[in-house]
């Protein structure tokens, strides 16, 4: 059956629901062949794209997953452990399961739940009904702006329409919905319907882009409507102000109407924010799911607010709570952001912001600075050193090859934008970005646009015989472990026209192993450039090989949505180290941002790559919504684990996970690193890593869990 983005089908004594937009899929065992009937959604409490009712009484899925239970009003009545198993008298009942997508049960009769850390079963002797929601988020609407900062105003205002609630649950990621999206044109067009919620709150702020796009994500947040002010401010009921233009400390209720501080206005926004989400995020577990999150036990031991009644509260009692605590107090314990962007105050830069606000990022005038290659290079020289007079990605070195098109058309200017404490910087100005992701918004209406296919296309091209070790880890690694149908087609040593008609066939990434030069792909008979191509059909791609950012550009410009590139040439052996990393971290889920980020670390040219257009951008189906990496260390009372939980397109700030390393069993806040969880035994420890199935990075080496033996590594 299919409706909308879902397709829930059962293939014998398996029941597939499939997300075909996100390529995404949960995997249902049966006890018996079984079969679903397509039925309406509506008798399941939350909105559903796609219901069936089941002609068996058991589905087992092959991974724990969190699961709450609720009766026939709503209310959550059972929470369920990972070695856990509860059961319930005939009733009405709904299940819901964190899954790559959103999965519901609906049981009426009686219920037993049994986890064992590995699997989850439930069971009814009465009737059984499957659910599922996409995940995929996509604007509601297009504005039209000609980007003039009057209208802006109005724009920004109208982003907030996408908020599915005004209470602190909007903490939640999938309650804030993806902003309408932004198009520079003639003349203003905002659709009708498109307005802020009533909320109670507006903010002031100089009619300037400067001032006006570091506040849209704070003005999102609050549902906050944006007004011309001559000192940026919020504004509430009752009399509340609390001013935005610095110095960072200065109380909600100062006056005064000369501007303060133009330095300290976007940190004093960024902080704002950050502070507003982590104590929404306390407030929520007063309301619709009441959680043990260890984020509230320690911001208790800060503050002393009344959850309860905040919780119930109007926006502006709830600003006025929260602000009135000086935000050192409580910064220890707000989560790591997933983004930062620098973003010029251009008027095409306005068509970035829906995408920057969907993942709530803080944003910032550009700062940075230039450098050259060789600066940039400086942290690969003991690479360099050590492989000296060894081959790099490049042509340049190579003695047959000339390098006079690069010298008549020089790479890009290199910029290195200042360190943020974000996952992501985001880079929106002129220049190469070295470790930032440089913007794209070809890229994310790319992605907008993306049609499905029936299975995860990946393709590898390996153009030069020196660097097939790389080549032949991709070709055996891809794809080796994904329920969803999977097509791996590898290539080697390809002419410009075979390297034309494989970036023009539709696939979902492409790995290209090979020498790159400013001005094209190396190939067996010469050089393609991307720029002379009328479209491309790759999505994502990892392209190393030398200075490949300013062809990855060209990509996303013809038709694909996020990759990765290099900046300068890098040293081959260096390259490889980082492509077996980002082929083993990619083919367990993680997105290019993520990837990189981890990387990149496994050598000294790591530095040298950047992420360009979206990061977000996966090629296989993660177990959970984030994607981890857990940390071992052997210490004298045994193993200590700490998981680190990077962003994904599904985890963004407001997010929340559990981890099988916790005793207590507590939620937290992520994106971000959870624990230190202390004095594992060596058996304790490779069960439990058996169980969470992430990678494990031990003395910067890579392993999946099957590879990893704790005894071996307690050296």
């Amino acid at each position: 059956m299919t409706a909308i983005n879902i397709d829930i089908a059962t293939r014998g004594t398996s029941l597939h629901v499939t997300d075909v937009i996100e390529q995404r899929q949960c995997v249902l065992r049966t006890p018996t062949p079984a079969t679903a009937e397509a039925v309406d959604g509506d008798s399941f409490y939350f909105p559903v794209d796609a219901a069936a009712v089941l002609n068996v009484g058991s589905v087992t899925l092959g991974n724990y997953v969190p699961t709450f239970v609720r009766n026939g009003d709503g209310d959550v009545v059972a929470e369920v452990d990972r070695f856990d198993e509860q059961t319930f008298d005939d009733g009405e009942f709904l299940l819901e399961l964190e899954q790559p997508v959103k999965l519901y049960i609906r049981v009426h009769g009686s219920l037993r739940i049994e986890t064992t850390g590995m699997t989850t079963t439930i069971e009814t002797d009465g009737q059984l009904w499957v659910g599922a929601r996409s995940r995929h988020n996509h604007p509601a609407a297009t504005i039209t702006t000609t980007g003039e900062p009057e209208e802006l105003l109005e724009v920004v205002s109208a982003l907030s329409s996408s908020l599915k609630s005004t209470s602190p649950e909007r903490a939640y990621p999938t309650l804030r919905g993806h902003p309408p999206e932004i198009e520079v044109g003639e003349e203003l067009h905002i659709p009708e319907g498109l307005s802020s919620p009533d909320s109670g709150v507006h903010i002031e702020v100089p009619v300037q882009r400067r001032f006006i796009y570091p506040v849209a994500p704070l003005a999102f947040y609050l549902g906050a409507e944006l007004v011309p002010g001559t000192v940026p401010r919020i504004v509430g009921e009752d009399g509340f102000t609390y001013r935005l233009d610095g110095p960072v400390g200065h109380g909600p209720t100062a006056s005064g109407t000369e501007f303060r501080d133009a330095n300290g206005f976007e940190e004093t926004v960024a902080r704002t924010l950050k502070q507003v989400l982590l104590l929404d995020c306390v407030t929520r577990t007063e309301g619709f799911y009441q959680l043990d999150l260890a984020e509230r036990e320690h911001v208790e031991e800060c503050v002393d607010l009344d959850w309860a009644s905040l919780y119930e509260g109007t926006i502006t009692e709830q600003l006025r709570a929260y602000l009135d605590v000086p935000y050192e107090r409580i910064a220890d314990h707000v989560p790591e952001w997933k983004s930062t962007g620098y973003i010029a105050p251009t008027t095409e830069n306005a068509e970035l912001l829906p995408f920057l606000l969907d993942d709530l990022a803080t944003i910032r005038m550009p700062a940075g600075e230039n450098v050259t290659a060789s600066e940039a290079q400086t942290a690969s020289m003991f690479d360099f050193a050590r492989s000296e007079g060894e081959m790099t990605r490049s042509t340049a070195l190579r003695g047959s090859e000339s390098r006079s098109k690069t010298v008549e058309s020089p790479m890009t200017q290199l910029v290195e934008p200042e360190p943020t404490d974000a996952f992501q910087t985001v880079w929106a100005d002129e220049g190469m970005p070295i470790g930032a992701t440089k913007a794209s918004i070809a890229g994310y209406r790319n992605g907008l646009d993306h049609t499905p296919s029936e299975e995860i296309g990946v393709t590898v091209v390996i153009n030069d015989d020196g660097m097939a070790d790389e080549g032949d880890v991709a070709e055996d690694v891809y794809g080796d472990d994904t329920e969803f149908p999977f097509d791996l087609r590898v290539y080697r040593n390809l002419t410009t026209d075979r390297l034309k008609a494989v970036l023009e066939t539709e696939r979902e990434f492409l790995h290209y192993v090979g020498h790159i030069e400013a001005d094209g792909f190396q190939c067996s008979d010469g050089r393609l450039d991307a720029r002379d191509l009328d479209f491309v059909g790759v999505d994502a791609f990892f392209l190393n090989g030398c200075a490949s950012y300013d062809q990855g550009m060209a990509l996303l410009e013809r038709g694909a949505i996020g990759g990765v590139v290099t900046v300068t040439e890098v040293i081959n052996s260096g390259a490889t180290r980082v492509g077996k990393a980002m082929v083993k971290l990619l083919n367990h889920g993680f997105p290019l941002n993520a990837a990189l980020s981890v990387a990149s670390q496994q050598s000294f040219v790591g530095g040298q790559y950047s992420v360009v257009g979206d990061g977000d951008v996966d090629v296989v189906q993660r177990m959970d919504l984030a994607a981890t990496i857990l940390e071992v260390e052997h210490t004298r009372d045994g193993f200590s684990v700490s998981p680190h939980a990077f962003p994904t397109n599904d985890l963004a700030p407001g997010s929340q996970s559990k981890t099988v390393f916790d005793k207590r069993g507590q939620y937290y806040l992520t994106p971000g690193t959870l624990g230190p969880f202390n004095q594992f035994r060596d058996d304790e420890l490779s069960t439990l890593l058996e169980q969470s199935n992430d990678i494990i990075r031990k003395n910067q080496e890579l392993f999946h869990p099957e590879e990893f033996d704790s005894s071996s590594s307690a050296q």
